[in-house]
């Protein structure tokens, strides 16, 4: 289970890093009108949301496995002896 949460994780990270880089903004020139500017920003401005909500969603999934994981009891290990206090 924590492999696979592990390789998820790697899967995810390398998708919004593509895409935080697909979003950015990458003009070497300055827009010469109001309109173009404009353009720009908003073109780019949705592509960062999306980005943000999935980091979000991401995070907030995390969250719950973590305390998932953090309040399960674990299983216990068959054929081994059971815990017995040290002798004094």
């Amino acid at each position: 289970m924590l492999m696979a949460i592990a390789v998820l994780r790697t899967i995810f990270l390398v998708f919004i890093i593509g895409f935080t880089v697909r979003a950015m903004p990458w003009f070497t020139s300055m827009p010469r009108t109001l309109d173009e500017q404009y353009s720009r920003c908003a073109s780019q401005f949705d592509v960062t949301i999306r980005a943000v909500w999935l980091a979000i969603g991401w995070i907030a999934l995390e969250t719950l496995v973590g305390w998932w994981l953090a309040r399960r009891r674990p299983r216990p290990v068959a054929g081994a002896a059971p815990a017995t206090p040290p002798a004094r």
